[in-house]
């Protein structure tokens, strides 16, 4: 969601830019968009080879801090995807087959540091507009990863043309809101996606969660949590990413509030010769605070086993 608003959240970001950088002639990130294929829907760092790891180990991941990636000017901003809340049907254009109604809002939330404690309070917001990318294919709902929105002149803020120079357009002008409800949302940093590859297929969507971890989206993946994934390839191949400011116990709104984020881990291999009983029996993503252990269940408790011929069909 970081295209949501370039200038806030990509802009003089190298990493960002590079992969955001999505024209008819160039194109980063081959698998990032409407391709037709397994688009991922999540910006992951990895994968991280962990060395002498082999399938049948357990990957120990300690998260010991983690703090936002400012933009140039020393600001951090976040976005919020969600539906309007009016007691109706949910509308979202061709994705509800309602082609003129659309419920969909983005709020971009500024990270404000105080003494009293970080917190994320709304920016603006603004209705889901009708966006045709640089190769053509329409995006009139919160349907693909990667969409860039082409902004206009709202409130006090003057876009660059960043995104339009990139062949992004828009059908109308957007809606602003740029005094939006007053709100303190408490900063709580969390690793909405993290884990390990499975050994059963060479490639896989990011948004179903798997025993070897991925989108969980579980707002207590934060600082202070230990991780234990099953190792199923060499190497382990840690990736994570999709990182939150704040979230309830799910994305019930759509999504939490995505924001970029560096963070310092841990990383302890626990060979299978030295697994206490515990860890004999582990076959899922297992959290461990100082308080509490957390318990991972799926409605498929192994989606690509459920679905192996073909793994979309947990959709």
């Amino acid at each position: 969601h970081a295209c949501d608003d370039w200038d806030k959240m990509i802009k003089g970001d190298s990493g960002m830019e590079s992969v955001f950088t999505s024209t008819p002639e160039v194109k980063n990130e081959t698998e990032r968009g409407a391709t037709g294929s397994i688009d991922g829907a999540h910006i992951l760092t990895g994968p991280i080879y962990v060395k002498e790891a082999m399938p049948g180990d357990i990957l120990k991941v300690e998260i010991l801090d983690l703090y936002p990636r400012k933009n140039p000017y020393g600001k951090s901003f976040g976005s919020n995807g969600a539906s309007k809340e009016d007691g109706g049907l949910f509308t979202a254009r061709s994705f509800s087959e309602t082609p003129s109604q659309k419920d969909e809002y983005v709020t971009i939330y500024e990270v404000i540091e105080s003494d009293d404690g970080d917190y994320v309070t709304p920016s603006y917001q603004f209705e889901w507009p009708n966006i045709t990318d640089p190769n053509g294919i329409h995006r009139d709902f919160i349907a693909y990863p990667a969409t860039c929105v082409p902004h206009d002149v709202h409130g006090d803020t003057v876009p660059s043309d960043r995104v339009s120079a990139r062949g992004w357009t828009k059908k109308d002008n957007i809606t602003y809101y740029d005094e939006p409800y007053p709100v303190k949302i408490p900063v709580n940093y969390h690793v909405g996606c993290m884990g390990l590859p499975p050994a059963s297929h060479n490639s896989i969507d990011s948004i179903p969660p798997m025993p070897t971890g991925g989108n969980l989206d579980n707002k207590r993946i934060g600082i202070g949590t230990t991780m234990y994934y099953p190792v199923e390839v060499a190497g382990g191949l840690l990736s994570m990413g999709d990182a939150h400011v704040a979230q309830g116990d799910s994305e019930l709104g759509g999504t939490g509030i995505d924001i970029s984020i560096t963070g310092d881990f841990k990383l302890t291999l626990i060979r299978k010769a030295d697994f206490v009983l515990w860890q004999e029996q582990l076959d899922f993503p297992l959290g461990e605070t100082e308080l509490e252990y957390i318990v991972h269940g799926f409605t498929e408790t192994d989606y690509l086993e459920t679905f192996s011929d073909d793994p979309s069909g947990i959709y």
